[in-house]
């Protein structure tokens, strides 16, 4: 546990984690479906309890925001699995750990800023408001918003395809990471001491600045590819007991949020890697079908994160002119955004994403091969 691990040659040995990424998605798509109760910038009419099937799903409408923090977390995980080791010994240059991120990233993000500006435009247009849910639609925030660093300044600066923000914020976290790997700032220690220290900022109250959570879950995610790491070493008959144990702590854990003992976000904190290495451990399916299956549902990730709110912007425009004649409080309405969420975000990735990654670092490669001929 004192050096990070290498990454597996079995491109199907984090397949437990394609399907933790897809999991956290249903909670943010629940905690925004309040969204469709907006007229103008305000929820009118709305009642979190009315929402539909609100007893079955209520941990998610309550405090599905959270799901961010898991996903810092994973990006840890992950990060650190695949770039620490490479990044420490210089085998991977900025220029290309820069350009894996952003033709990853904001491909997406580019089509769906200029689709929900458009829309933003013609909402504002007929209703003569700020805005549809997010306000600050002008032309500073949009740049900031089309280089990705909308909210890098302290503040609230919520504005178009607001669910970004997160990713806006953890792009300084990705800066963060390579330059401290690349000091060698990658043992044990080391990743405790930042998790210690970013959890200090944020207890003592010391900055609001969103950055410091996410050093802090993307270390717990870091850290939680160290235990994963060590949890693979131990031997079978160990490995059973050691998981029951992390499970009866989440357990115990789960217990005591349900009692407002303990604060939801902490929970997540304890949830998250225990469910990491569990979903590592229990989701090896034999099968490529199956493997190819779940991959494809991680796949949706990023476009289900930021595709929903157009869709949800969509409908507003819809019923522009009598909002009230919206079914929000509809099961199959429902049911309808987020199968469409999920169909639009499997398309998107095979039709947008990937591509325009793939046209993205074939053009990079062709030009550094011109320039060294």
């Amino acid at each position: 546990m004192r050096s990070p691990p290498a990454p597996a040659t079995n491109p199907h040995s984090l397949i437990g984690i394609e399907l933790a990424r897809f999991a956290c998605t249903l909670p943010i798509l629940l905690w925004h479906y309040q969204h469709f109760y907006y007229v103008n910038g305000q929820p009118v009419g709305f009642d979190t309890t009315a929402q539909p099937l609100f007893d079955w799903l209520k941990p998610f409408y309550l405090y599905g925001y959270l799901s961010v923090q898991a996903f810092w977390c994973l990006s840890g995980f992950i990060f650190f699995w695949k770039y620490a080791r490479p990044v420490a010994q210089g085998s991977v240059p900025f220029s290309k750990f820069a350009l894996l991120r952003f033709s990853r990233l904001y491909p997406l993000h580019l089509l769906t800023l200029l689709i929900v500006a458009v829309m933003s435009w013609r909402y504002e247009a007929i209703n003569a408001s700020a805005g549809f849910v997010y306000p600050n639609q002008d032309a500073s925030h949009f740049v900031l918003q089309l280089l990705m660093v909308s909210d890098w300044r302290p503040g609230i600066n919520w504005s178009y395809n607001g669910p970004i923000w997160s990713i806006s914020v953890e792009l300084l976290v990705y800066a963060l990471f390579y330059g401290l790997c690349r000091l060698g700032v990658t043992k044990l220690w080391m990743v405790l001491a930042l998790i210690a220290g970013s959890g200090a900022v944020y207890a003592l109250k010391l900055s609001a600045h969103p950055v410091v959570l996410c050093v802090f879950f993307f270390y717990l995610g870091a850290l939680t590819c160290l235990a994963h790491e060590a949890f693979v070493k131990l031997s079978p008959e160990a490995r059973g007991p050691t998981l029951k144990a992390a499970l009866a702590l989440v357990m115990a854990g789960a217990a005591l949020a349900v009692i407002d003992v303990l604060r939801p976000m902490h929970f997540v904190a304890l949830l998250t890697p225990v469910a990491i290495i569990a979903l590592l451990h229990w989701v090896q399916p034999k099968s490529p079908q199956a493997q190819q299956a779940i991959v494809t549902l991680g796949n949706m990730t990023y476009s289900s994160y930021l595709w929903h709110f157009p869709l949800q912007l969509l409908a507003a425009l819809v019923f522009i002119h009598h909002p009230a004649d919206l079914p929000a409080h509809s099961p199959a309405w429902l049911a309808g955004y987020l199968g469409l969420t999920y169909l639009l975000a499997a398309l998107s990735y095979r039709l947008i994403e990937s591509p325009a990654q793939n046209w993205i670092r074939d053009k990079v490669a062709l030009g550094r091969a011109r320039a060294t001929a």
